[in-house]
């Protein structure tokens, strides 16, 4: 069942991002899915894929499940994203960072995994949130393409 809802999510995708590639000819697209790891306040904003933001603690269970979720997903996800990752637990600037999007995103409940996709903030991770997490990053990248750190910066 798993297998064809995201053979179905991937058909529906590629119908709605015609439009938008037809759009973007010109524009270069990251073939992978790139994990980018900061130390600090820095992000990286590219064209192509979007940018998804995870604030995470070490030793954290949900937050390595979410880790491991991610770096198990089907290739043919890598052109939607890259996932650039903030451990707060251990970095003081991360934890401030993670609180200062979350005030920037009207944010209340603060608790790692700390996901953000666009401006919407997903908190914590179990099994059911798969299906919504691929969801909102397909939906992002095919309509919004909202940058948290580039609005929050400016």
């Amino acid at each position: 069942m798993k297998k064809i809802f995201i053979i179905l999510l991937l058909l529906i995708s590629v119908g709605c991002s015609k439009q938008e590639n037809i759009n973007n000819e010109n524009n270069d697209q990251l073939e992978n899915n790139e994990i980018i790891e900061n130390e600090n306040n820095d992000s990286q904003i590219s064209e192509g894929p979007i940018n998804v933001y995870l604030f995470w603690g070490d030793g954290c269970s949900a937050c390595a499940n979410l880790k491991e979720y991610f770096n198990n997903l089907d290739s043919s996800y890598d052109k939607y994203f890259n996932l650039v990752q903030y451990e707060v637990w251990n970095n003081k600037e991360n934890s401030e960072l993670m609180y200062e999007v979350g005030d920037f995103l009207n944010q209340t409940y603060y608790a790692v995994p700390f996901l953000v996709v666009g401006d919407e903030v997903i908190v914590g991770f179990s099994e059911s949130k798969q299906e919504y997490i691929l969801d909102r990053i397909i939906e992002e990248y095919n309509n919004n393409r909202y940058d948290v750190m580039k609005n929050f910066k400016d």
